[in-house]
């Protein structure tokens, strides 16, 4: 299911300095978000407040966040970073970074937030559990920090991606509490028009070869091994338009591939007959037209479980 209406919901959020007025950017007759939205909310009422640890407490386990930031490896943006990583960046941004004495970032005084429309739709990681996990599409996400020593930091950025899962099938820190009425965010990929912006101009070859994957091989020179579990690889990175991927296939049941945009609506699917068990290249692009951007290939066989891979495509 995919729900089409755009949300008009401004949040500004301010925190309790004293040089801080009162947002009259939300009307009255706004009522609270609710079901997976609500997750932005209150991740948003945990910066306003400034607590590192309230802001964690809405973050799965398996959180990551997905940024191109200051490299200009695409490769850099589909591993993304880590829920401990993020934690340590959340803590130096509210409660300042102090070193060998000196103060290299002063804590924040206030902390505003704006979440510009928000579009519902299906999880490529899960699209057959609709009730479980969702994607949130942010037209316009902006951030702002004002530090006690009055520097502000601000940001606005295009769309940006949230992964969403209810608590009850959320991967949650030990100690906090199962609650099937609330949603916690897993992954957010920060300003994907930028990226769409950056591929659009990319010239030549379509991206680097990614690092190698290591597997497993025989005790044969050169013969590798059947592969034991099912996987998908990126060729290059970012990739070309007909999305050539590495499938390792356990056995020899056809194989389906199926591409999602980073929304999550699906834009291609094949079925691909397989000779036996083994490794092989398939286009999972082919017969559809992608445009630069973020992908999800999900490649499925038989009665295993599907995997999933972020795929950057230039081109």
């Amino acid at each position: 299911m995919r729900a089409h209406r755009w949300l008009p919901i401004l949040i500004l959020l301010s925190g309790s300095s004293a040089h801080s007025r009162p947002s009259t950017s939300v009307l009255p007759v706004n009522q609270p978000l609710v079901g997976p939205q609500a997750a932005l909310e209150r991740l948003a009422d945990a910066y306003r407040d400034r607590s590192p640890d309230s802001v964690l407490a809405n973050l799965t386990l398996d959180y990551r966040f997905h940024s191109v930031g200051s490299s200009d490896s695409m490769l850099s943006f589909t591993i993304g970073s880590d829920r401990e990583t993020e934690a340590g960046v959340i803590r130096g941004m509210l409660h300042g970074v102090i070193r060998n004495g000196d103060t290299l970032m002063a804590p924040a005084d206030s902390v505003g937030m704006i979440i510009d429309g928000i579009n519902e739709g299906v999880d490529p990681e899960h699209p057959d559990s609709t009730q479980h996990y969702r994607v949130l599409s942010v037209r316009r996400f902006g951030f702002g920090v004002r530090t006690t020593r009055g520097v502000r930091l601000d940001a606005v950025t295009g769309l940006n991606i949230f992964h969403v899962v209810r608590g009850d099938a959320a991967l949650l820190p030990d100690g906090q509490q199962v609650d099937s009425l609330r949603w916690f965010v897993r992954r957010w990929l920060e300003d994907v028009s930028g990226l769409k912006a950056e591929l659009d101009h990319r010239e030549g070859s379509c991206g680097e070869a990614p690092a190698p994957v290591p597997g497993p091989r025989s005790g044969g020179v050169g013969t590798p091994a059947v592969p034991g579990v099912l996987a998908v690889h990126a060729l290059t990175n970012p990739a070309c338009a007909k999305l050539e991927v590495r499938c390792d296939l356990p056995g020899k049941e056809p194989a389906r591939v199926e591409v999602y945009d980073v929304g999550g609506r699906r834009v291609n699917q094949r079925d691909v007959a397989v000779a036996s068990a083994g490794t092989m290249t398939i286009e999972a692009g082919q017969g559809a037209k992608l445009l630069p951007g973020v992908y999800w290939v999900r490649l499925g066989q038989g009665t295993r479980p599907p995997t999933t891979r972020m795929v950057v495509v230039a081109q």
